[in-house]
């Protein structure tokens, strides 16, 4: 977003660039965006001053996009325009004096240290008018410069892919797509896997199931086996004699129809046959007691 703002008798038209730690644009839309002003800037024939670049001194340590930041700013400078590069630090009045004091020495010494042997200047913003004014003073007492990345955009032709910078955004959408891709063969990898566990489990169930019927013809042939060690000739002995202890006056004759009732209720025989059995005994009394034996049973 250009600014056009009155520093001294200088008019001077400052443009607000987006910052690559953007959460809604990718690295490369917002370096098209940067380049794209560059591009115009240079071939309009404006003169460009120098560049600010913004660091919070809140931030604890520089985070991976930072560092990210920083070598992206480098390659779209280079090293001969790093000289009209401002430093700012912004934020002093949400930390401790110590604090930031010793994490801009930090910065100095470790993380800049490059771009100040190059020429760049460290300055800080302290959300004030003198500030600002201050800092843009500065750089409008330099020469004026030419990036690295209008030389390469417009002198040589090159696509923003060739040049330096877009050159270290690509390597991170190689990266991404090399990401990408290992993720995809995992995923197909993981989908292979659960294709062959579901044809496992499948199979399992088949085996629970044989396993489970194996179990109960187990178990039954048990129960056969315990059937056929049975002493039937005892049972039924003394099925017998428990009719006999329930009808002690029954001998000779009357032992015969109870054991027809007998027959009946151990080996299910049909009423109609039972009725033809009774028919055998011309003795009522005697059909009657054994239509009362066999309800009783």
């Amino acid at each position: 977003m250009p600014i056009p703002v009155k520093i001294g008798r200088e008019r001077v038209l400052m443009i607000d660039t987006p910052g690559f730690d953007d959460t809604l644009r990718s690295d490369t839309q917002i370096l098209t965006e940067i380049s794209r002003v560059l591009a115009f800037q240079y071939q309009a024939g404006l003169k460009l001053k120098g560049v600010i670049f913004f660091h919070r001194i809140t931030d604890i340590k520089m985070s991976g996009t930072s560092m990210k930041t920083l070598q992206i700013c480098i390659k779209i400078c280079g090293q001969d325009a790093l000289n009209n590069v401002m430093l700012v630090t912004t934020r002093w009045r949400e930390v401790d004096k110590s604090v930031g004091a010793q994490r801009e020495e930090e910065l100095r010494t470790n993380f800049w240290k490059f771009m100040l042997d190059f020429g760049s200047t460290m300055a800080r913003y302290h959300g004030d008018q003198d500030s600002a004014v201050t800092i843009a003073s500065q750089l409008l007492q330099k020469e004026t410069v030419i990036l690295d990345l209008q030389r390469e955009l417009v002198d040589r032709g090159k696509r923003l892919s060739q040049t330096s910078a877009g050159a270290l955004v690509n390597d991170d959408i190689e990266e991404l797509k090399a990401k990408h891709e290992t993720e995809l063969r995992d995923l197909a990898d993981l989908k292979k896997d659960l294709e062959h566990a579901k044809a496992e489990m499948r199979m399992q169930q088949e085996l629970d199931a044989e396993r489970r019927k194996l179990v109960e013809q187990q178990a039954e042939a048990v129960k056969l086996q315990a059937a056929l060690q049975r002493p039937i000739a005892q049972e039924v002995r003394e099925d017998m004699d428990r009719q006999k202890r329930k009808r002690p006056g029954l001998t000779g004759g009357g032992w015969l129809p109870m054991s027809i009732g007998l027959m009946a209720s151990m080996f299910g025989i049909p009423p109609g046959a039972t009725d033809m059995f009774l028919s055998w005994f011309d003795d009522t009394s005697i059909g009657e007691w054994l239509t009362d034996t066999i309800g009783s049973l």
